[in-house]
């Protein structure tokens, strides 16, 4: 399947290498905001194609599946417009800045019978299978609570403090926190509280949410671009804990009994994590699906909507909101 990439940033160089490396798929072409970036990036790659502009490459009709790497806000409008056209989609997190932008491009995706999906990967590791079901076995016993922490004091990215390009933590960072309680036990949950702290901006620099399941299970999430923190998922159950290093790519997984003794440890080893998305994307489009079942659009739609829930709760919206 052709692969053509939207923006040409950091992220879009990770995914360019996992097309290389994923069987069933080939780099057709690229763009920037600029020819010169365009073709630096085609160049590097060995892509076919550069285009000057996003509008060029989403007119183009060789195009099948287009990767959206763009800052946050353009997730929206450039997502629509392939889909207008019919073309399938992959979009990098978050999807858009909100709940009701997803809702919409689901819609137009349904109308023109158009595949998208949110490219979260976490959701499509293989070894993400693997500790859920050691959650599911009871060999340590039931969830109690989880805490999510995921973070770093980020001085040097100008966007993630500027409202106009998406910036804040909970979009970037926070997200992976949400998507980690989903994944393990769950969307059966409530915001129990939530705070932000804003920068003069009007972004959140950090946040604490709490979270409880109709069952009883607790959890924190907590994100942040202005401090040092230990970025990690600890799952504390009746009788062991697991614990999982980076929110944002499952790593590692370290089981421990009630002992704190470790029975079992998980670390996978791959070239990228970007192939286990692009390959479920390829099948699920050749099987006439416009949607991925590792990433369904009501799971992108619970996740934003619980984030859209959190920046009520700490007066922040985004512009246009």
């Amino acid at each position: 399947m052709k692969v053509s990439i939207i923006g040409t940033g950091h992220i879009a160089h990770s995914m360019a290498r996992a097309v290389k490396l994923t069987e069933d798929a080939e780099l057709y072409a690229a763009a920037s905001r600029t020819m010169e970036a365009a073709e630096k990036f085609a160049k590097e790659f060995d892509i076919p194609k550069a285009y000057g502009s996003y509008d060029e490459l989403i007119e183009d009709p060789e195009v099948e599946l287009a990767y959206v790497a763009t800052i946050h806000p353009l997730h929206y409008e450039l997502s629509k417009k392939l889909l207008e056209r019919g073309k399938s989609v992959l979009c990098e997190k978050p999807i858009c800045l909100n709940r009701a932008q997803a809702e919409d491009l689901f819609k137009t995706a349904r109308e023109h019978n158009a595949f998208i999906c949110e490219a979260v990967w976490t959701r499509f590791f293989p070894w993400a299978r693997e500790i859920k079901e050691i959650i599911s076995s009871g060999v340590i016993g039931s969830p109690v609570m989880l805490q999510s922490n995921f973070g770093s004091k980020k001085t040097g990215s100008v966007w993630i403090h500027d409202p106009k390009l998406g910036g804040g933590a909970l979009l970037d960072l926070g997200i992976y926190n949400v998507t980690a309680a989903s994944m393990l036990l769950g969307d059966d949950f409530e915001i129990e509280y939530s705070a932000g702290a804003l920068s003069d901006e009007g972004v959140d620099n950090h946040s604490l949410t709490v979270i409880r399941y109709k069952n009883g299970v607790t959890g924190t999430l907590m994100c942040c671009t202005d401090m040092c923190t230990d970025s990690k998922i600890t799952l504390m159950c009746e009788n062991g804990i697991i614990e999982i290093a980076g929110p944002s790519n499952w790593k590692s997984a370290k089981v421990y009994n009630e002992k704190k003794e470790l029975i079992r440890k998980i670390a996978p080893k791959f070239e990228s994590g970007y192939v286990y998305e692009l390959e479920a994307c390829i099948k699920a489009i050749n099987d006439g699906k416009i949607e991925c079942a590792e990433m369904p659009h009501n799971e992108s739609l619970f996740v934003l909507g619980v984030m859209d829930e959190m920046r009520v709760r700490w007066g922040m919206k985004y512009p246009g909101e």
